[in-house]
């Protein structure tokens, strides 16, 4: 099993009380931010609604939970995913959510977040969920979409999104508009790999094209799924 993404846990105290979570008001959200954190939730749950034609069968197969409960609080620490996760869900968070034996997300049939997730949540892909791909442009279009909003994330070399503040978040304002609207063009450009719309030397330009733009997802899973698929 590979992880793509290994996050680092948000500096931030247990013994302090989350603004905007644990009974404590936040600020509202600037209205410079209103509308590309709902764009950035439409993206990820059109991303996830096709992850879960995949997922769905890899997970019913699995005895294993990958859910941490770190992990969860990272979605509620992340100002980004909070204010996401809020925009798809309202409150969505248990008041137990720091002291939970399991993710504070993960309810009876899975996840029950559909945006906010924290990245690795997309990156994480073990061999059980390869298996389940079908023929090589399958794989090509999952490994594709398992790395996507974390590219779209990257706002510059040092600051991811799921790692930005408030204050931060609006000074790249622009520059996240501009990207989770180049990562809605992807997606739409990825499913052209399975749609039928290309021929096989189409599909294997736009192969090479999506590689080339998000080179983080040809990584060792995506090899392997590739390779045994030729």
């Amino acid at each position: 099993m590979e992880a793509a993404y290994h996050p680092l846990k948000i500096p931030t105290s247990s013994l302090l009380p989350v603004a905007g979570v644990d009974n404590v008001p936040g600020p509202m959200v600037p209205p410079e931010l209103k509308d590309v954190i709902a764009a950035y939730a439409r993206l990820e749950q059109d991303i996830g609604a096709l992850v879960k034609r995949r997922s769905a069968v890899a997970c019913a197969r699995c005895e294993k939970i990958c859910c941490r409960p770190d992990v969860g609080e990272q979605a509620l620490e992340s100002w980004w995913l909070r204010e996401v996760g809020r925009q798809a869900h309202g409150r969505w968070w248990p008041d137990d959510w720091r002291t939970r034996d399991q993710c504070a997300a993960l309810g009876d049939t899975g996840c029950t977040l559909t945006a906010g997730k924290p990245m690795i949540c997309w990156s994480f892909v073990c061999d059980l969920y390869t298996e389940v791909y079908e023929d090589l442009w399958d794989a090509a279009l999952y490994s594709f979409l398992a790395d996507l909003l974390w590219e779209v994330g990257q706002l510059t070399r040092k600051l991811h999104l799921e790692y930005a503040t408030e204050e931060q978040a609006l000074a790249h304002a622009d520059k996240i508009a501009t990207r989770v609207a180049w990562g809605r063009e992807l997606l739409e450009e990825a499913k052209h790999l399975v749609d039928g719309s290309l021929d096989e030397v189409g599909r294997h330009r736009l192969l090479l094209s999506l590689m080339c733009r998000v080179p983080r997802f040809f990584r060792a899973t995506t090899q392997r799924a590739l390779l045994s698929r030729l």
